[in-house]
């Protein structure tokens, strides 16, 4: 299981390069500063045998930033959790997409409960683990929202999430789309828009062509066809 304290099992840090994808154009954005926050979240309400709670927003993780087109900054928060207490957590990240579903059985129901969720062994409340790896980024997935169901025979009333939090400042480097490359863009501001060229257009071929080490990240679920391929 690894281990939250260790650089090495998946924390972002100064110095990292990092991509992801938005509507078909990859961004590449290097890591100039992180901070960390520690966060932990007692359910507000008791959860009955064999219920589901109704969904909560962890209001303190909201990110409070998004890409400045002026300073060509941005905020990015990777976040892991631990769980304390014997419940399913689901994860619905932005607050209203449902994630870690299968195909065929995308999310829980009232007669499926055995899905898309976390369980305290999967992340122990004082070892988060990366399998709860989520990350914050305006616009797509700036809020979280989760809900608990309570597979026990007793009522579940200490249910908490351990939240370990990497707030990241990160520069953009620029964007791949089709394979055209582009340094970023200040508008109203001609020289600044040269100078970031001059900084940046090399890193950027150099991270397109995989030259140089780069984190891809993932900021929105994974969706599967519900259909085999054909012959299976």
């Amino acid at each position: 299981m690894a281990d939250w304290r260790a650089w090495s099992d998946g924390w972002l840090r100064e110095g990292y390069y990092l991509s992801y994808q938005r509507e078909g154009t990859t961004i590449y954005e290097y890591v100039s500063r992180r901070d960390w926050a520690h966060y932990v979240y007692a359910w507000p309400e008791t959860v009955a045998a064999g219920s589901v709670s109704s969904e909560k927003i962890p209001d303190t993780l909201e990110l409070t930033r998004g890409y400045d087109e002026t300073t060509t900054l941005n905020n990015i928060w990777q976040i892991i959790f631990g769980i304390k207490g014997q419940a399913y957590i689901y994860v619905q990240l932005p607050a209203d997409l449902k994630r870690h579903g299968t195909a065929k059985t995308p999310w829980h129901s009232s007669d499926l409960r055995e899905v898309a969720h976390f369980e305290e062994y999967m992340s122990p409340y004082h070892e988060p683990s990366f399998v709860t790896e989520h990350f914050l980024i305006r616009p797509e997935t700036y809020r979280i929202s989760m809900d608990a169901y309570n597979p026990q025979d007793i009522d579940l009333t200490d249910i908490r999430l351990n939240f370990i939090i990497a707030k990241l400042v990160t520069e953009r480097v620029g964007t791949e789309e089709y394979g055209e490359l582009s340094t970023p863009v200040v508008k109203g501001a001609p020289e600044k828009t040269t100078r970031l060229r001059a900084k940046w257009e090399d890193v950027l071929s150099k991270l397109y062509k995989k030259q140089i080490p780069c984190r891809p990240i993932t900021i929105l679920p994974v969706r599967l066809p519900a259909e085999a391929p054909s012959g299976e």
